[in-house]
């Protein structure tokens, strides 16, 4: 979920190391001049504007009420939808970029996310409505994205000169596991296969964990592995945390998904511990890249932003796992140790949304239309009230996450809180796409 800007402005007082600078490029060998990378940043760029899309939908349609009103649709759209095509945009860039690799063809990933996108909508239209066929096409068409996304981020990078980042990879695959998991899951609840008062009891708590856990929040915590360094211009390196992280949140996840669908307690509290200690892991990983941080020079509003954003994302990460783990161990492999609504705040909003909105404000004036006249005007869109907009958004998830648990009075709050700031943030998006440089004609 992102590139840099350095290559524009933007630059510590020491260099970019190479780990860094192999980041910035899009695609393709930097220094193989044939390599055309037009497409490459026009795919990522489409990815980025359909995520910032259906998260607005779902904005919409958590305020309106529309699908008959609950959370299932609003969370649908932003995660299945924005996070969703976000991650079938962005994934395969990161592999080829890491390995040194031209990328996959841009119809094939453009057909990853339509797939996507196309699945996301027929499954929002179907599922409220009871018109199953379309819901089954839906997932299908869901799982076939998830397969070329797979395709275009591996298949590619097999043939890179550059060095192999094996645990981002590794992380990348199980996510992509995950997820198909996940939507095998749901095709059966649909399909009739198992009954909402019967086998789905069980298999309603692992759809969620494989989709949020072992999917999306495996993709984004995989992606910080690298990205955060980026961000912070501070170094790539190995640790043992890595594997940690991988591991814990990669196989931790269908180990609890697993215990409850058979109704093992032993599995599903295993599962949650291995899973908290992946994101104590990732603590651990941001924690080192930031003690060796660049100091940047310029845009300091952007950089506050893009910086905090990721920063708060990997705090709420750790509050979200602890909150799941404590309902498994507590409720073993019972339905009651999954609840929703305490989810949200952290792990919805404070991590995986405000990831989504950190990388985009990072990655934009990297991939978006113009020369680094327009980019500098980008990145100074992007950090309009970077403090305020910071603190509101991490406010308005403690109120949702404390809501869960006490007054609903302050889930509505901080729901209004985090909607203003999302709204602003999407303005800014759109805004940013259409600035003009100084100089510029």
């Amino acid at each position: 979920m992102g590139g840099s800007a350095a290559a524009d402005a933007d630059v510590p007082f020491a260099p970019p190391p190479p780990a860094v600078r192999q980041l910035i490029s899009l695609g393709g060998v930097p220094e193989r001049g044939s390599v055309d990378r037009g497409p490459e940043r026009r795919v990522v760029l489409l990815g980025i504007v359909g995520a910032a899309g259906f998260v607005a939908a779902s904005a919409i349609a958590f305020v309106t009420g529309f699908g008959g009103g609950g959370s299932w649709l609003p969370l649908h759209l932003a995660l299945a939808g924005g996070a969703g095509l976000a991650i079938a945009a962005l994934l395969p860039h990161f592999t080829v970029s890491l390995a040194a690799a031209h990328p996959a063809p841009a119809r094939a990933r453009l057909a990853a996310e339509a797939c996507i996108a196309a699945g996301v909508v027929a499954v929002a239209v179907g599922f409220p409505t009871g018109a199953n066929l379309v819901t089954l096409l839906g997932a299908g068409a869901y799982l076939a994205g998830i397969v070329i996304s797979a395709g275009t981020a591996f298949i590619p990078a097999r043939a890179g000169l550059g060095r192999r980042f094996g645990v981002i990879e590794a992380a990348y695959g199980l996510a992509l596991v995950n997820a198909a998991a996940a939507v095998v899951l749901a095709m059966l609840r649909v399909g009739g296969a198992v009954t909402p008062g019967g086998a789905w009891l069980g298999l309603k708590p692992a759809h969620a964990w494989l989709n949020l856990v072992g999917f999306l929040s495996l993709v984004v915590a995989g992606t910080l592995i690298h990205l955060y360094p980026t961000v912070v211009g501070s170094r790539i390196r190995s640790r043992p945390a890595l594997l940690v992280v991988v591991a814990g949140i990669g196989l931790g996840a269908p180990c609890t998904a697993i215990g409850y669908a058979v109704g093992s307690a032993v599995l599903t509290i295993a599962g949650s511990v291995a899973v908290m200690a992946g994101a104590a892991g990732l603590a651990v990983v941001a924690t080192g890249a930031w003690s060796g941080r660049g100091r940047w020079t310029t845009d300091p509003d952007w950089h506050r932003l893009t910086i905090g954003h990721l920063t708060a994302a990997v705090a709420w990460f750790g509050i979200g796992t602890l909150i799941l783990a404590t309902g498994v161990v507590l409720n073993g492999a019972g339905p009651a140790g999954w609840s929703l609504p305490r989810v949200v705040g952290p792990i919805v909003i404070g991590w995986a949304i405000q990831a989504l909105i950190g990388s985009w404000s990072h990655l934009l004036p990297s991939v978006g239309p113009g020369d680094a006249a327009r980019h500098a005007a980008q990145r100074r869109e992007l950090g309009r009230w970077a403090t305020a907009r910071l603190v509101a958004w991490n406010i308005g998830a403690g109120l949702v996450a404390t809501g869960a648990f006490g007054p609903a009075w302050l889930g509505i709050a901080g729901a209004a809180v985090v909607g203003t700031v999302l709204l602003g943030s999407i303005v800014l998006l759109g805004r940013a796409l259409v600035v003009r440089g100084a100089g510029s004609g």
